[in-house]
């Protein structure tokens, strides 16, 4: 029944209970049978039962642990409820206004009933004596209302509070807790934005709030005099954790597919009857979001990897040399050394011993976690135990799109609802998968909070700058073990923040794993740095070394060297190859290569779309057949990348069965294959290669490059008796030094680098002979030399070169430190000085502030195709059936808005900005539309005909293809 059919309310009745927080917008209330607007109090139940379920249930250890200290003095118990009650105040005073109350009454929508609804109880909490004569709707957000009025309902004793002169003492922290609650909604409001909420509020006001919070505090069993001496913010990580927790709490809490609307009229007035029910639902919220902390059972390497029981040397290593407690480990090995296992084996050894309850892998590319998050769900499938669920979620912006989302979801429909499962369905389905995925956390910003994830290290950069709901990214991080993979494909802004938040981690007690096939000694030693800075420890004496680096919360640092395998695993020969040009290379591949996979890796797309044509114009003189070229970029609609990785993983990937991979080779392996891409084949896929030819590349990127020929060796068992070449393909001039591109915002690489790197690989080679590369640890001294601080010294040409480059190199780098400076928070300043919480706060800023990469970021085109028989407008060239475009609310029409959203996805294709600027650009893509767009409105819309070619003739140097991509013509 509706609330516009309610009873008279009760004479006696608390005024307070008829304050609302929610309406029913969305009809899910109504649709049970439940009122159409759900009580302030009920929701702060909500809030604080959420609250001290995710204390019991879900925080790490070290995080409790931090929690207590802060608002217990060390006694978890007496945190749990200080937390609890102050999470509940989130809304309140805010909400518990008349400005605020009024807008259920003035509502403007076409649910009628709603309307009707509102009405209702505006008459209703009128006779209930509720004060809703003054002030109309009020432009001030309802989050900074409760940090303007809430310290003094909590009894703080400063001027402000007190109606007085005088400015508020730093040391009080109710006033810093008010802020944080002030910042639920993304942004901690700062003082004048804090100052800016005040009202004019009627006495009635004042009192109906000290009465909701003794109520709340009567419930929770909080002594309010008491309250101020137990909060104790001198820990940096303390207001991440505290804000971060009170967001998660709020956002379960609102899910009103876990939660019940509660009114006087529905509910009764019995409010411990309300706080039982809370408590109840929180219980079973939990369980339904899988938000148990992971309880990880002893295991054996063997037990944990039974597809390879025998460690490789790096792995041993480690398991003869654990970590003890809380760490960061530094893991350099070479591409197919098993560093995604080791990183495994030491997540599940750091939850059994630190108590962290999950995980979250980041790496450099979309495409890599997709890859990464296959695996992390098969390994996850055999570490839980018999009855333990978890939910795994990738982590980026097509993640809805990709193959493990869909094979993650409850139900064979990706668009069915968690929610439909009751927890009594988890319990006792003894077959249920145990990875699954809740489509709750596909909303931005909820995967992390999963209890595992994948996905791209934008995550943790975004984490430690601000930006919306940047300390709810530390907040879901911190009680995991995070690992870093590709720890060297990062810029040096990149790093100056993934350095900061790695500072923060350390802070809150997390652990980090960084994986990397070889690092430059500055990277490694920013690394730990700024884990000893997050300990609030000093930096390093020495540069640490590796390949192994393990430093414990105290700074301790020990290193590690794995003993060298008995044959000449990992050693390749470098061959520096001038390159031709496209059309004489495509000859050199086909006629040089006849049998084998061989891989060109381009430093462009536009260099590896000319070389595809070119093999592909000349293929068939040399008996090649055109699917025996396969070209692989980023520039592909989502489900024609996917398609196109899947296929090369499946054919030049390990044995399709797991427990065969050790003892046969893939049987789906072809005679031949030519491979064209750019760097999606050097981190982002599964494979190996016997023949592989590369651009000039940073010597780093070269090292993780040449991993690919030593990936699966049993699929090429000629290896264990030879030592692969590397092609280095390089464009010389004139005097033979280097062709470098030209230091344009565009350029991929930097030019100093390059050179740099084409210097140490020929100043060490043998005169007519390939240079010879071993384990990543004997080629740390040629690396160090490219990243050196000054240009190498000496009278030839390339000195010349390189000293001319290196001032640009330099700016260039103070370029990215200084943007990194400017949006990097630490959790400790250079002196060691915490970070406070008027630091933290930024009041509304703009998102674009926050960035996890510099340069201007692709634009996403929208593939749609015309049919010319039908005139319909359809997903796919191959299928004329009409595409949605209905605009579809997410939560009221919530499988066919998920059901379109997959398509969008599927249909995306990055395009560079570049495109759109500078000489003869393209037409700008926001007039690319097309009539009727609906959901796609505002978007850029690529219209093609089934061949490919687009419909707008403005956009006539474009074409696509599912094999080539898409390509923009001069």
């Amino acid at each position: 029944m509706s609330d516009a059919r309610q009873s008279p309310v009760q004479p006696l009745l608390p005024m307070w209970l008829w304050l609302w927080a929610k309406t029913d917008l969305h009809g899910l209330s109504r649709k049970r049978g439940g009122p159409a607007w759900n009580s302030l109090l009920a929701h702060c139940l909500d809030t604080a039962a959420v609250c001290g379920a995710l204390i019991d249930h879900h925080l790490s250890a070290p995080a409790r642990a931090r929690l207590a200290d802060a608002f217990g003095a060390g006694n978890l118990a007496t945190a749990r409820r200080v937390l609890m009650l102050l999470a509940a105040l989130h809304d309140m005073p805010g909400k518990a206004t008349a400005a605020f109350q009024m807008l259920f009454a003035a509502l403007r929508t076409r649910d009628t009933e709603l309307a009707e609804a509102g009405q209702h109880w505006a008459q209703a909490a009128a006779r209930a004596g509720l004060p809703l004569s003054g002030p109309r709707p009020d432009p001030r957000p309802h989050a900074h209302v409760t940090a303007r009025y809430l310290p003094a309902l909590l009894g703080c004793p400063c001027p402000r509070c007190l109606g007085t002169d005088g400015r508020i003492p730093h040391e009080l922290p109710l006033h810093d807790i008010a802020a944080l609650l002030g910042g639920h909604h993304g942004d901690i409001p700062n003082n004048s934005t804090i100052r800016a909420a005040s009202l004019r509020l009627d006495p009635l006001w004042h009192t109906m709030h000290r009465a909701l919070a003794d109520e709340l505090a009567r419930l929770l069993d909080v002594d309010l005099q008491r309250l101020p001496g137990l909060i104790r913010l001198e820990r940096p990580c303390i207001p991440v954790l505290f804000a971060g927790l009170v967001v998660h709490s709020d956002w379960i809490a609102s899910n009103e597919n876990l939660f019940t609307y509660r009114t006087p009229d529905t509910a009764g007035t019995d409010t411990s009857a309300w706080w039982q029910a809370s408590q109840d639902q929180a219980e079973a919220a939990i369980t339904t979001l899988r938000l148990h902390r992971w309880n990880p059972r002893p295991m054996t390497w063997a037990e944990q990897m039974p597809n390879t029981p025998r460690p490789r040397p790096t792995q041993q290593t480690i398991i003869d040399n654990p970590p003890t407690g809380q760490s960061l480990i530094i893991i350099e090995d070479t591409t197919g050394g098993g560093k995604t296992e080791t990183s495994q084996y030491l997540t599940h050894h750091l939850a059994l011993t630190c108590g962290y309850h999950g995980s979250y892998t980041a790496l450099p590319l979309r495409a890599a976690g997709d890859q990464v998050a296959d695996r992390t769900a098969a390994y996850l499938a055999t570490v839980l135990g018999d009855r333990e669920r978890a939910h795994l979620a990738l982590v980026h912006g097509n993640a809805f799109a990709h193959g493990t989302t869909s094979h993650l979801a409850l139900t064979d429909s990706v668009v069915t609802m968690a929610a439909n499962i009751t927890c009594d369905d988890l319990d006792t389905h003894h077959n249920a998968p145990a990875v699954i995925l809740d489509h709750w956390y596909l909303a931005r910003t909820r995967g992390l909070l999963s209890c595992f994830g994948v996905g791209t290290i934008d995550q943790i950069i975004l984490a430690a700058q601000h930006g919306k709901h940047w300390f709810l990214r530390l907040y879901a991080l911190a009680g995991k073990t995070v690992v870093i993979d590709e720890a060297h494909a990062y810029d040096l802004y990149q790093q100056r923040l993934l350095a900061a938040a790695i500072a923060w981690l350390a802070d809150a007690g997390a652990s980090i794993v960084v994986l990397s096939a070889t690092l430059p000694a500055t990277i490694r030693s920013d690394l730990v740095n700024a884990w000893r800075r997050g300990h609030n420890t000093n930096p390093a004496d020495t540069p640490p070394t590796g390949p192994i680096t393990i430093v414990d919360s105290k700074g301790h640092r020990r290193t590690h060297t794995p003993a060298r395998s008995r044959h000449t695993r990992y050693r390749t020969r470098i061959k520096l190859l001038p390159d031709p040009g496209p059309n004489e290379l495509a000859h050199h591949l086909l006629s040089r290569h006849p049998h084998g996979i061989t891989t060109v890796i381009r430093n462009s797309v536009t260099r590896a779309e000319d070389l595809h044509r070119a093999l592909r114009d000349i293929a068939g003189h040399y008996g090649w057949k055109p699917e025996e070229i396969q070209l692989l970029h980023a520039r592909y609609q989502e489900r024609h990348r996917s398609h196109h990785q899947h296929h090369i993983e499946t054919r030049l990937g390990p044995h399709p069965d797991p427990e065969l991979r050790t003892e046969q080779p893939n049987p789906h392996r072809p005679h031949r294959l030519l491979l064209i891409g750019t760097q999606v084949l050097e981190q982002s896929l599964d494979y190996d290669t016997d023949h592989l030819y590369t651009d000039l590349a940073p010597l780093d990127l070269l090292l993780q490059r040449r991993g690919r020929q030593w990936r699966h060796t049993i699929n090429r068992p000629h290896l264990h008796h030879g030592t692969p070449l590397t092609h280095v393909l390089w464009t010389p001039r004139p005097d033979g030094l280097p062709q470098l591109p030209p230091p344009t915002p565009h350029a991929v690489y930097d030019p100093y680098i390059l050179a740099a790197t084409w210097h140490a690989l020929t100043d060490r080679a043998p005169t007519h002979a390939p240079l010879t590369l071993h384990h990543p640890h004997e080629t740390q001294p040629l690396l160090d030399t490219v990243y050196a601080d000054h240009p190498p010294a000496g009278d030839h040409p390339i000195h010349q070169l390189l000293a001319e480059l290196h001032p640009q190199w330099i700016r260039r780098l103070q370029e990215e430190a200084t943007h990194a400076g400017h949006r990097a928070l630490w959790p400790y300043d250079e002196e060691g000085n915490p970070t406070t919480v008027a630091q933290l706060a930024s009041g509304p800023l703009d998102e674009t502030f926050a960035r996890s990469r510099l340069g201007t970021p692709s634009t996403d085109l929208i593939a749609l195709y015309q049919h010319d028989d039908t005139g319909n407008v359809a997903w796919q060239p191959t299928d004329p059936e009409p595409a949605d475009l209905t605009a579809y609310h997410p939560i009221r029409h919530t499988e066919p808005h998920r059901r379109q959203r997959l398509e969008i996805h599927r249909n995306t294709i990055p395009a560079p900005t570049h495109w759109f600027t500078g000489r003869n650009p393209l037409p700008d893509p926001t007039t690319w539309s097309i009539p009727n767009a609906g959901a796609l409105a505002g978007r850029p819309i690529l219209l093609m005909r089934p061949d490919g070619q687009p419909v707008d003739p403005r956009l006539e140097r474009l074409r696509y293809h599912p094999d080539t991509g898409l390509v923009r013509r001069p």
